[in-house]
């Protein structure tokens, strides 16, 4: 007959799964955004870009230099890229991606492709109104990274919980089995 050790090491498998999963999200999420620039619209800001995909988001809570900002709605608010000869970037439609972390939360608003290395220019007017300032956010590889994080966090918690449940699982039937064959 198995010891009753077993469901202390299934409990152990399952604990370390799951301490997995938060030292694993702990240790890459402040980092996630780390690469992302932000700007402050209305305006326009230059950012050198090399060749890849690109998300823009409105970050509808967010800290800039310091200070706070809160935009729900940015209905109206038209945001181009151009190059700096000003041929201008074609965009298009995002993943839908939302996150909150390190004093930002936002939603993927468009996306598009930097096919040469460059300086390329931002930029974000209102159409037929005055409206509240908003910080957009521009990210190469942002969504892709957050499912990763999300998707590696999941597989770590569930390979130390499923190790730790088929463990105690066998030791229970195990157990059984013996405590039958002796009756």
């Amino acid at each position: 007959m198995p010891s009753r050790r077993w469901y202390f090491a299934a409990l152990l498998l399952a604990l370390t799964g799951a301490a997995g999963a938060a030292i694993f999200l702990w240790a890459r999420l402040p980092s996630l955004d780390a690469d992302m620039v932000r700007m402050v619209a209305p305006g326009e800001m230059a950012m050198d870009l090399q060749p890849g995909s690109y998300t823009i988001f409105h970050e509808y809570r967010s800290v800039v230099k310091g200070q706070f900002y809160e935009s729900n709605d940015v209905s109206g608010l038209r945001v181009g890229i151009s190059a700096a000869a000003g041929e201008a970037v074609t965009l298009t439609g995002a993943t839908d991606a939302r996150y909150t972390m390190n004093g930002h939360s936002g939603v993927s608003v468009a996306a598009f492709e930097i096919n040469i290395p460059g300086r390329y220019i931002l930029n974000a007017a209102y159409r037929d109104r005055k409206g509240p300032e908003a910080v957009l956010a521009v990210g190469q590889g942002v969504v892709g990274r957050i499912f990763g994080l999300v998707l590696g966090t999941i597989a770590i918690a569930f390979t130390g919980i499923g190790a730790g449940i088929a463990v105690a699982s066998v030791t229970y039937v195990k157990r059984r089995r013996a405590r039958e064959a002796t009756r």
